[in-house]
């Protein structure tokens, strides 16, 4: 569950959110904040972790589209909250005209917020998450934080206790396929009150 294997055959089923959809979904949003020119970094989850790379490359899908948006950094920050500060305080360093930051979770976002807010450069500079964490909900309806995309856990979660129940009674998981890819959601300041428990967006 939220793990993916590049390998078929190892597991019985593999449930996990489009990180690749989610990853285009947030970059769209991003792009409506920050508009369609200027300088950017982005902070990268753990390399040994499938997911940060399909983000970025689901970042990279959307914000190619826009040539005159530039990423003129990038720090790997192990989806850790203290390591995203450390690394956005370096990256500013380097590049203090950026106007935007990209990060693979909502950790490092959060990370970089604070370093942002000690740099008195949060109202120039949008920052957007990943995962829809409880945290990050916070952050948008504070207004430090752009948007954050909804890892569907709940629901993928309940479907897994469901398939590992078929497997154990009957052999077989009911599921069509292995893996089982599950879209994420767009949360916003403009939807964030149907953020209603930790992973759930109501209709």
């Amino acid at each position: 569950v939220n793990a993916e294997i590049n390998q078929e055959g190892l597991a019985k089923a593999q449930l996990v959110s489009n990180n690749a959809q989610g990853a285009a979904l947030g970059a769209q949003q991003w792009v409506t904040n920050i508009g369609e020119k200027g300088n950017y970094v982005e902070l990268l989850g753990a390399p040994s972790d499938n997911n940060a790379a399909t983000r970025s490359n689901g970042y990279e899908t959307v914000i190619s589209q826009y040539p005159d948006l530039k990423k003129v950094g990038s720090e790997v920050a192990n989806w850790d909250r203290t390591q995203g500060h450390d690394k956005m305080q370096s990256l500013l360093q380097a590049h203090p005209d950026i106007i935007g930051v990209t990060s693979g979770n909502d950790e490092m976002a959060l990370g970089a917020i604070a370093a942002l807010k000690e740099a008195g450069k949060l109202s120039s500079i949008k920052v957007g998450g990943f995962d829809g964490s409880p945290d990050a909900v916070a952050a948008i309806k504070a207004g430090d934080l752009q948007y954050t995309v909804l890892q569907p856990v709940a629901v993928y979660s309940a479907k897994a206790v469901q398939q590992a129940d078929s497997f154990i009674k009957t052999g077989k998981t009911g599921a069509p396929t292995e893996k089982q890819l599950f879209d994420c959601l767009l949360i916003t300041k403009d939807n964030v009150d149907k953020y209603t428990a930790p992973f759930t967006l109501s209709e």
